[in-house]
């Protein structure tokens, strides 16, 4: 009796990890191609070359999928990117410019971040709310953390301030993707860019002094 030895290949062990990622940037390449409308789970399925199953056993389902996108660091930036980014800021205004200065980085080189922030009012999709809710949680936590560094904000609104001021970055940065002026301000070149920046910090000195009128930095 002559007892044969299969040849078949055994099967490799799935990366999963790798795969989680291939599936991930393929979400950010529907989203600049197709839209946020266009991301669901057989276009995804496509994109990635892989197989929707894996999708699923990988995610639970399609909002799980959203979940973990939205967790995903190259979408936002990172509490501890942040604070790293403030650390050793002399007071909490210098906390705050450093950390727009940072956001307004951040965004320009994230353009799928972009193209949802552009779309997000008309489009509220089950992806754009997972989104939201990242962002939101990280924005909290970040002023907190920084409120305690710093020991508070004093009268400042600092939550209106923040979002007035990281709005208005989103926006331009947002813009200057395919338009080169905003109002009669360039903002496509790093230069133009430092010019908006310089004048979001002329703002925050502004709303420091009026809620610290005896800061000594006032009277230098």
């Amino acid at each position: 009796m002559v007892t044969t030895t299969s040849t078949r290949p055994k099967p490799r062990p799935r990366d999963r990890a790798g795969t989680e990622g291939t599936i991930l940037d393929a979400v950010s390449r529907l989203i600049l191609r197709d839209g946020l409308s266009g991301v669901g789970i057989n276009a995804l399925a496509r994109e990635a070359g892989v197989d929707k199953v894996l999708i699923y056993r990988y995610f639970g389902d399609l909002d799980g999928l959203y979940r973990a996108y939205a967790e995903h660091g190259d979408f936002w930036w990172t509490v501890e990117e942040m604070l790293a980014a403030t650390d050793g800021a002399t007071d909490a205004a210098d906390a705050l410019k450093r950390g727009l200065r940072h956001h307004a980085a951040a965004m320009r080189q994230r353009p799928v971040t972009l193209a949802v922030i552009a779309a997000e009012p008309t489009n509220r999709t089950a992806l754009v709310v997972a989104l939201e809710e990242v962002r939101e949680k990280r924005s909290i936590e970040l002023m907190e953390k920084e409120a305690a560094r710093h020991g508070g904000w004093g009268d400042v609104d600092i939550a209106a301030v923040t979002a007035l001021l990281a709005a208005a970055i989103d926006y331009l940065a947002a813009r200057a993707l395919r338009i080169r002026v905003y109002g009669g301000v360039e903002i496509k070149t790093n230069k133009d860019w430092e010019r908006v920046l310089a004048t979001v910090d002329a703002m925050i000195d502004g709303v420091f002094m009026a809620a610290f009128p005896s800061n000594p930095k006032e009277k230098s």
